[in-house]
């Protein structure tokens, strides 16, 4: 197996890595969760890992420290580390284990194998005879005769797999949980993760059978770079589990975007007053920053249009929705109806409606804060419902009734699409 390979592979993961690493870097300094920044740092030494792993960069270091496989004892440090990281974002995840003390007894149980690890790594890398040259990533097979060498691998084979297990096992009890406590998406990086730890052990096993053959007087060069082909592949496994719910909330937030789109021009095209001023360059970049000012100026074009608001529309398409349509959601048609009518009263000059007349309040502004964006992504996706067209229809022959309708209803759609995004993250 050529170092081409393993070279491209490397740097592939390590540049992915490192991009996926600064835009959680980023993200956490806007929502400084636990768990944004355990996946940043992971992400950040796994980056490094894959860096130090290529052939060129592991000679080179070698080579500048004057320390023959230098980079093994920093690359198997790493290692451990990404891995402590794996098995603290493992216990985050459990239901009723957020709370800090849960996480400072995880640490401090095995805080004492971790540094037990590195430093008897570090002590028997330097008792070690490894004089001579040195064959990037062939540390193991070149020295297999050294006890000292076999020792430093067998220890570090031995606390990677106990915390890869206890790992596995964790995720193993996530998976085994019921929806909605663990939704779909969840589950699914959930099992790329458990995949990713799981290629480690494999990179153990064929750096084992590497040790042996070579012990034995095989040539089992390709053996053991096949073994560091697999940790990049275990890298690319883990970054896209790591990533897949960012990246599906991110997809949700556009959609969601785009979607209100029509609503928006709706309530703020009489006030662009309304339309917040342009942030930082990046910001555009983000797509949560983007959606909350469109919820924002959504907001505050529907309280500029309430002077127009009367309850007609609303009790128009609460008739209408006693005959059974499909599809339809009542408060967010209702909300729908009553900004169109609103909005072409505005556009058209006319005054605003008696006080007697105006609705106290836009059905379904009394959701709570968490399902505000699904409130309002339901109320634009009905303004073309027909529902909503018929109403206004009628409104416009019969006239605004001198009627207000209550705003307390609750969307049983609504309150179904919050529970089901509902995310343990």
């Amino acid at each position: 197996m050529g170092h081409a390979l393993l070279t491209g592979a490397d740097l592939v993961a390590a540049v992915i890595a490192l991009a996926l690493a600064t835009g959680k870097a980023i993200a956490a300094r806007r929502d400084p969760s636990l768990a944004l920044k355990l996946t940043a740092s992971a992400l950040f030494h796994v980056s490094a890992l894959l860096f130090l792993a290529t052939p060129a960069v592991y000679r080179a270091v070698d080579t500048s420290c004057g320390a023959p496989h230098l980079s093994a004892l920093l690359i198997q440090c790493l290692w451990l580390l990404c891995v402590g990281h794996a098995q603290l974002l493992s216990v985050l995840w459990q239901p009723g284990h957020r709370a800090p003390g849960v996480l400072r007894g995880t640490v401090l149980r095995w805080a004492p194998l971790y540094a037990g690890t590195v430093l008897t790594m570090a002590a028997l890398y330097v008792l070690a005879d490894v004089r001579g040259a040195a064959r990037p990533l062939l540390f193991a097979t070149d020295h297999v005769r050294d006890p000292l060498v076999v020792a430093f691998h067998l220890v570090f084979f031995a606390a990677l797999g106990a915390v890869a297990v206890s790992t596995l096992l964790r995720c193993r009890a996530l998976l085994a949980l019921r929806d909605p406590v663990l939704p779909s998406d969840l589950r699914r990086s959930v099992r790329e993760f458990a995949l990713a730890i799981g290629l480690d052990l494999a990179h153990v096993a064929c750096a084992l059978t590497a040790m042996i053959g070579a012990a034995g007087g095989r040539g089992v060069d390709g053996v053991a770079e096949g073994a560091w082909l697999i940790t990049a592949g275990s890298g690319f496994v883990a970054h896209y589990s790591l990533v897949r719910i960012s990246l599906a909330a991110r997809r949700r937030e556009l959609r969601d975007h785009r979607v209100l789109r029509p609503l928006w021009q709706t309530v703020v095209r009489a006030s662009s007053q309304l339309v917040l001023a342009p942030g930082l360059l990046w910001g555009g970049w983000d797509t949560r920053i983007a959606l909350s000012r469109r919820l924002v100026e959504i907001r505050d074009g529907a309280r500029s249009l309430s002077p127009w608001m009367v309850g007609g529309p609303a009790l128009a398409v609460a008739r209408l929705a006693r005959r059974g349509h499909a599809g339809c959601d009542l408060v967010a048609a209702q909300a729908a109806a009553t900004l169109l009518h609103a909005a072409d009263a505005r556009a058209r000059g006319l005054p605003p409606a008696a006080p007697h007349e105006r609705l106290t309040a836009l059905p379904g502004e009394d959701v709570p804060a968490a399902a505000e964006r699904e409130h309002l992504v339901l109320v634009a996706r009905h303004l073309d419902h027909p529902v909503v067209r018929e109403a206004l229809a009628l409104v416009r022959a019969e006239g605004p009734p001198p009627l207000t309708v209550p705003s307390g209803a609750r969307s049983p759609l609504l309150d179904r699409r919050v529970k089901e995004r509902s995310e343990l993250l």
